[in-house]
């Protein structure tokens, strides 16, 4: 953890550092055609390389001592409803004999695993664990993701909230389903940065409506291929495989599963806390009450979810508006929602962060900020959920240009969004302010 004191970084220790990133950044971009097609910049999303990523992250340990993160974040509580998380501290502390599923909603401001992947590495190394959790097929944020690298045939059919659904197919956790030809494949491969996520002995995969006669082949890094049968039915089934002992890599391929419903694979490798990031790009988080009641239910019958993050608020907020009430009454059946379909977790409910709007020469935190975050907070009082104010944990007003400024990058240059490493900032500082709550409840 970092400590909360001014240190005086060495000067010739600093420049080392920042001249191994740029050196580190030279073999990212060439060593980039090595790589899958990054998608499209949709103009509210910042891509990372994940081999950039993983140079970035190679070098943060060595400013971690010295001294840099000090200086960046604010160390803030944990406030509202504690009593509502007991349950979930009560499990974390049975880890060590039962997996914990932690359920980690947001917009784009945790596209590519960002906070989660920090967030999911400090509960691992403390109540154990090692794996990502569940990832998606077929997922938007693959060319930004560091925890895990997923690859893809093309022919995918998808339905989501962030595109459209049409057909009114049900859509998963992760609000979306994908529909394979026969023939479709996906390769899933752990990063090698993460301390605690680098292998996995079990896939667990998620799947409803498969026709009759569907087959999964499956391969685990150079080994012999298998297979193994779909159970047809409507309802949501699972799909467990065992593989060997740091297992790394595995490549699923659908036969005659043409017309079923897949969502997504948990990694996972024995007991400890699993924390599923799940981004659902450009929604406000109010879309979380069109996911279907069944089948969330059916999702948490097999995951057992312990604590539900609401990680919104960058498309809610407008500088023409400074009245959310719409917001607030929408949200409050979000979470009443989410506790019916999950009615043995707890709730926190994170922030809108910084993001600052150009005005003259000068970028500043947009005004409708702090509207939406006293709206934010009225809803976790008036519902009784814990909440955690990422714009303060940044620092406040106009924070978000230190962060961007700052050498390496906290924050990317839309003024909005976290690199990774800023990413682990909050993380660790949320976590940190998390296991202080944990204690006072002991």
């Amino acid at each position: 953890m970092f400590k909360h004191k001014h240190i005086e970084t060495n000067t010739h220790l600093h420049t080392l550092i920042i001249f191994a990133l740029v050196f580190l950044s030279t073999i990212a971009v060439l060593n980039a055609k090595d790589r899958n097609t990054q998608p499209a910049n949709d103009g509210n999303t910042v891509w990372y390389s994940p081999l950039a990523v993983q140079n970035a992250e190679a070098a943060r340990d060595a400013l971690e001592y010295s001294g840099y993160y000090a200086a960046n974040g604010k160390k803030i509580p944990v406030k509202g409803n504690m009593q509502q998380l007991k349950s979930f501290f009560d499990a974390l502390n049975n880890a060590k004999s039962k997996k914990v599923h932690i359920a980690h909603w947001g917009d784009s401001i945790i596209l590519g695993d960002i906070i989660s992947e920090s967030f999911r590495e400090n509960f691992q190394k403390q109540f154990g664990g090692n794996g990502v959790g569940f990832v998606s097929f077929n997922c938007d944020d693959y060319g930004m993701r560091n925890s895990t690298i997923v690859k893809f045939s093309t022919d995918w059919k998808e339905a989501s909230l962030f595109k459209r659904n049409a057909d009114k197919l049900p859509l998963g956790i992760n609000g979306a389903v994908y529909i394979p030809e026969s023939g479709s494949w996906v390769k899933y491969e752990i990063g090698k940065i993460s301390r605690t996520m680098r292998n996995f002995v079990t896939a667990r995969l998620f799947y409803a409506n498969a026709p009759g006669g569907g087959v999964i082949r499956y391969s685990a890094g150079n080994s012999p291929e298998k297979t193994a049968r779909l159970e047809s039915g409507a309802s949501l089934k699972e799909l467990t495989i065992e593989f060997p002992a740091n297992t790394t890599s595995v490549k699923f391929t659908f036969d005659n599963c043409s017309g079923g419903y897949f969502y997504g694979v948990s990694f996972e490798n024995g007991n400890g806390v699993y924390l599923d990031n799940l981004p659902i790009r450009g929604n406000t988080g109010v879309a979380l009450a069109d996911l279907p009641m069944s089948l969330l239910k059916e999702f948490n019958s097999k995951l057992n979810f312990k604590l539900l993050i609401i990680n919104f608020g960058v498309n809610v907020v407008s500088p023409e508006h400074s009245n959310y009430i719409w917001y607030e009454q929408r949200m409050e059946k979000v979470i009443s929602y989410l506790r019916q379909a999950f009615p043995q977790a707890g709730v926190l409910i994170i922030s809108v962060g910084d993001k600052a709007i150009k005005k003259g020469t000068r970028f500043v935190t947009d005004p409708g900020i702090p509207s939406l975050l006293k709206t934010q907070q009225a809803i976790a009082d008036k519902n009784g959920t814990a909440f955690y104010s990422l714009f303060d944990a940044i620092g406040g007003e106009n924070s978000i240009v230190d962060w961007v400024d700052a050498n390496p990058q906290l924050a990317a240059k839309d003024y909005c969004h976290l690199t990774p490493l800023g990413g682990k900032v909050v993380a660790d500082n949320l976590f940190e302010s998390l296991m202080n709550e944990m204690k006072k409840l002991k």
